[in-house]
């Protein structure tokens, strides 16, 4: 079971998250606030959500600065970000500040709950364009370390380049002409190979080590 906390103030659209994830015998809705401040004030929490659906536009608190507070006192927990719109600078700001990913309020309540899953079994739901700009800002931040050598096999290499040009996994299989699980793998083991659990972990290390070109 998936253990999810939902903040969103928008009643209907809480309460309309509530029911349809409900639905999924695979997700477990602990609980529903109006508010980040309840939840945050709730700490030490008797039940730790292994997700928590975050409105990136909150009253008071919003969801960029609870975000921090939660990932500071409990960073295993995964926040994927709410928003009508793609606000690239603002869903930036909370990738940065560690949520794991955003989906618009208006996907489909199938694939919400697919992307539910994903980030359980560690995916990371984020838009190419919104990974390229995660590109460029870590690249300001980069240090000078030395280029790693990750033994990447040759095939890895090419779903690397791949997933560093924001491709998908169905554009990654169409572009190396292999089927979508065989991408999957690869990622999972470039991943590993990294030491990253997520798409945002591996695009920082990509920049913070200048791995591009590797």
């Amino acid at each position: 079971m998936i253990r999810i906390v939902i903040i969103e103030d928008i009643e209907e659209v809480r309460q309309g998250l509530r029911y349809l994830l409900s639905l999924d015998p695979q997700l477990v809705i602990l609980k529903t606030y109006a508010r980040a401040e309840p939840f945050l004030e709730s700490f030490p929490l008797f039940t730790v959500p292994d997700i928590v659906l975050m409105d990136i536009g909150l009253p008071g608190i919003n969801g960029i600065e609870a975000t921090a507070i939660i990932k500071g006192e409990y960073p295993d927990i995964d926040i994927l970000m709410l928003t009508i719109f793609e606000e690239e600078d603002k869903i930036l700001s909370a990738i940065q500040a560690g949520a794991t990913g955003y989906v618009l309020k208006n996907t489909d309540p199938g694939e919400l709950a697919s992307q539910i899953k994903s980030i359980y079994s560690g995916g990371s739901p984020i838009s190419p364009n919104i990974a390229r700009k995660l590109l460029t800002e870590f690249q300001k931040e980069r240090n000078n370390n030395e280029k790693k050598n990750y033994n990447l096999t040759p095939r890895e290499k090419d779903i690397f380049k791949g997933i560093v040009d924001g491709l998908t996994y169905r554009e990654i299989s169409s572009r190396y002409n292999i089927a979508s699980s065989t991408v999957k793998k690869h990622i999972l083991h470039i991943y590993q190979k990294l030491e990253v659990n997520s798409k945002v972990e591996f695009i920082k290390k990509v920049m913070e080590e200048d791995l591009i070109g590797n």
